[in-house]
């Protein structure tokens, strides 16, 4: 699975439908 938004910071946290996901956990 690709992601990239602009280069996003791996830091980056994003609210889904799921909730809350932080890319620096995965």
């Amino acid at each position: 699975m690709s992601l990239r938004i602009n280069d996003i910071a791996p830091d980056f946290t994003a609210e889904t439908t799921q909730g809350t996901i932080k890319f620096h956990d995965w």
